[in-house]
């Protein structure tokens, strides 16, 4: 079996398709660090001109584009670009905000020719208005909204870009249970052979290609091809990527509940959203950081009723 060095194999990909999907897990750091060392590899300059992320919205592009190219401006504004996104305590764990750092960062080394732009691919909703109906309809329309913005903002310009989804988005068929086609079957309907996929190997998350092989430590940071069919149908992605043995723990980091500022704004969404979404939410804390929620919950509680009684 062939195995490659991720920047040989990406390269490889983008002289013969305009777009490589590269699948990230949730929750496991290991993975969105690795991704984002691959994307400062200086192999890869000029090889790709955009990087489209799911944990952005577009309501913040312009400012991410002018943050992102290396223009001197206050980094304040970089929390918003993932706050205001319908899962925004997804994006809690630091790596991405860290992933925008470093891109600027290599930005700032290279010729403005070479730089490379980041598309945030989740379209702006209103905080103000949303509850849980229009929350499930954002939810359930956002794969043909990722395959458009793509679209519009990569493939009508004949750029090449590297898309970074979480697994789920990143497969050519829907998987048992879900009810929508995901990203990356929208793309190869639309665009038939645009694209070529590849996930890291998870013995949790699967790699969604009927590829159960155990991990080979000679392949540790290589990429393989997936297999290409099994008893079950089609394969789902193009290449595993091994990185070694990967942790993936769910929780919130403590950093969140130290912002009062950005916690007050937590606790409104997920009362706004209601009690599905608040104990979605609790299953992500530690018994300290529960202790910190209610007593936040207790405060709006009373200040409801005391404003009810003005």
């Amino acid at each position: 079996m062939m195995a490659s060095q991720p920047e040989t194999l990406i390269a490889e990909i983008l002289k013969r398709r305009p777009l490589v999907g590269l699948g990230e897990i949730h929750w496991c750091p290991q993975v969105m660090s690795a991704i984002t060392t691959l994307m400062e590899s200086p192999a890869l300059e000029g090889t790709f001109d955009d990087i489209v992320v799911e944990f952005g919205s577009v309501r913040h592009q312009a400012w991410l584009d002018r943050y992102i190219s290396g223009e001197d401006m206050d980094e304040t504004g970089l929390a918003a670009v993932w706050q205001d996104t319908l899962y925004f305590l997804l994006w809690s764990p630091p790596v991405y905000a860290d992933f925008f750092r470093r891109l600027r960062a290599v930005n700032l080394q290279r010729p403005v020719e070479r730089r490379i732009r980041v598309v945030l691919a989740e379209p702006a909703i209103d905080w103000e208005t949303l509850d849980n109906e229009a929350f499930m309809r954002w939810h359930e329309q956002r794969e043909m909204a990722y395959a458009e913005r793509i679209e519009q903002e990569v493939l009508v310009h004949e750029r090449r870009a590297i898309l970074i989804f979480g697994l789920r988005h990143l497969t050519y068929q829907a998987l048992p249970g879900a009810r929508h086609a995901p990203l990356g079957k929208h793309l190869i309907k639309r665009h038939p052979g645009i694209i070529e996929l590849i996930h890291p190997y998870h013995e949790e998350k699967g790699v969604f290609s009927n590829d159960k092989r155990p991990v080979d430590a000679g392949h540790n940071g290589l990429m393989i091809p997936a297999a290409s069919e099994s008893s079950d149908g089609p394969a789902m992605i193009d290449h595993i990527w091994h990185l070694g043995v990967l942790t993936r723990r769910i929780a919130l980091p403590d950093a969140l509940f130290a912002d009062t500022t950005w916690l007050a704004t937590v606790v409104a969404r997920l009362q706004q959203l209601g009690e599905e979404h608040l104990m979605r939410a609790r299953r992500m804390m530690s018994a300290p950081q529960h202790a910190i929620l209610d007593a936040w919950l207790a405060h709006h509680e009373r200040s409801i009723r005391a404003g009810s009684k003005m």
